[in-house]
């Protein structure tokens, strides 16, 4: 397993500009940005004459310099999706979109994080900082901590039920690591996730295995651009780069 992606609510490109991005024969997206455009040669200076660009921000200032130039106005312009042709050194609007729309933005957790979030949930997501930190360097990305002073946070990230009983079992604890309440089924399917990659993993390692994963779990290959859905699941990498959604994985 090279890693899990954990969907975040967020605002998302629409369909109809994902559709769009499809139709070049060629798709090269900004390394900075939401951006693509359907040519190769693209640098902070130079976009050929009749290239096509495609993004939600346009006349905007980078290290003093305007970039993007809309040819039929200079407003700066925010999160309103444009398809636009490069000509004569500025662009001429083809088609707008609007602006994003609610969906996921995926996080990704690797291995080594899901190791530390399976041993800090199977103790019902709240240990001793002092006693976590012997055992690791770092706490996990998806974990808090937080002074047992400090009332108002814990119970505003931890059920009653579950505070109550780690206060009874661990006396004078000064600092706490937890997985916050609305974490704890989230992370529970990510490590049932986990949990079936190694089976997985196996079968990426012969051509009859590659084809269950196909026909069985509906297994693609992934693409590094894909981090939006407008459905709220998990995605599993396998070692061989191809992806699975949760849903064809647990039923």
């Amino acid at each position: 397993m090279k890693k899990i992606l954990l969907p975040q609510s967020a605002k998302i490109t629409p369909k109809e500009v994902l559709e769009e991005i499809n139709k070049f024969e060629y798709i090269n997206k900004s390394p900075y940005s939401s951006t693509y455009y359907n040519v190769p040669e693209i640098t902070w200076n130079y976009k050929p004459e009749g290239s096509l660009r495609i993004s939600d921000h346009w006349n905007f200032v980078s290290h003093g310099i305007k970039h993007c130039l809309l040819a039929h106005t200079e407003e700066v312009i925010q999160n309103n999706w444009i398809l636009a042709k490069y000509i004569d050194g500025k662009y001429q609007i083809l088609k707008e979109f609007g602006g994003n729309v609610p969906g996921y933005r995926f996080i990704e957790i690797n291995k080594n994080e899901l190791e530390l979030l399976k041993d800090l949930y199977n103790k019902e997501g709240i240990v001793n900082s002092k006693e976590w930190y012997k055992k690791y360097q770092k706490r996990p990305d998806l974990a808090k901590e937080s002074h047992t002073k400090n009332k108002k946070v814990l119970l505003k990230n931890i059920s009653d039920e579950r505070l109550k009983k780690f206060k009874e079992e661990n006396k004078d604890i000064k600092k706490v690591v937890f997985i916050e309440e609305k974490y704890m089924s989230t992370i529970q399917k990510v490590l049932t996730l986990y949990q079936k990659s190694s089976e997985l993993d196996e079968l990426c390692t012969t051509e009859q295995g590659i084809n269950k994963l196909i026909n069985t779990y509906n297994a693609y290959e992934f693409k590094s651009h894909e981090c939006e859905s407008f459905e709220e699941i998990f995605i599993l990498i396998l070692d061989n780069g191809m992806a699975i959604k949760s849903a064809n994985i647990t039923g």
